[in-house]
């Protein structure tokens, strides 16, 4: 699985949003703030150069508004959080979250993990173990589809390893990367296709 990765930088052109296709124009334009505007415009950048969407109609939208291509086997799914936005390749159905690494919110940890992996999560007690376990449901809730829609608590991401999770009557893998303060959690059917980073 290909994770790539590009900064959004305080000097970024906006002038390249002519550039990407009518909805995602629109979408940006939607936005009142720079920085929503520049997130919005570097996701479309990495559709474009990475994925070749030129055209809206090359997108078809699952029950929950996740993207597919249309007339491709490639699987994609896009995060971003701060400075930063993913887009991960695979050729099998996937989810990606990215997260800073910051001080967890206890109150958080104990409303959205289940009763097992809040007691892991203090047995530990680390930032990095929160965003490892924060970062794999996200990745699981946008590879299976539902998104916020699906709840949190309802699935466990123990053991945090590379061991199948059956989840929403499917089979998981799950991987991470730290890069820099940030934290990349990725979602596969594929138990052999692990995070290579690439930087854009």
């Amino acid at each position: 699985m290909k994770v790539f990765i590009s900064t959004i930088n305080k000097d970024l052109d906006l002038n390249q949003i002519n550039l990407l296709t009518p909805n995602r124009i629109a979408k940006i334009n939607n936005f009142a703030k720079y920085e929503d505007k520049a997130r919005c415009m570097v996701t479309g950048l990495l559709l474009k150069n990475v994925l070749g969407i030129n055209d809206d109609a090359q997108l078809i939208y699952g029950e929950k508004n996740k993207p597919y291509l249309v007339y491709n086997n490639v699987f994609f799914n896009i995060s971003h959080s701060g400075e930063y936005v993913v887009l991960a390749i695979s050729s099998n159905e996937c989810g990606v979250d990215i997260e800073k690494i910051e001080n967890y919110n206890e109150k958080v940890a104990e409303r959205y993990f289940t009763a097992d992996e809040y007691q892991h999560l203090k047995k530990i007690n680390q930032n990095d173990l929160f965003y490892r376990m924060w970062t794999a449901k996200e990745a699981i809730m946008k590879a299976v589809g539902l998104g916020i829609s699906m709840i949190p608590n309802s699935f466990s991401v123990l053991p945090m390893n590379s061991d199948p999770h059956i989840i929403h009557n499917r089979v998981w893998f799950l991987d991470w990367m730290n890069y820099q303060d940030y934290i990349i959690a990725c979602a596969n059917e594929n138990a052999y296709e692990k995070i290579e980073l690439v930087k854009i």
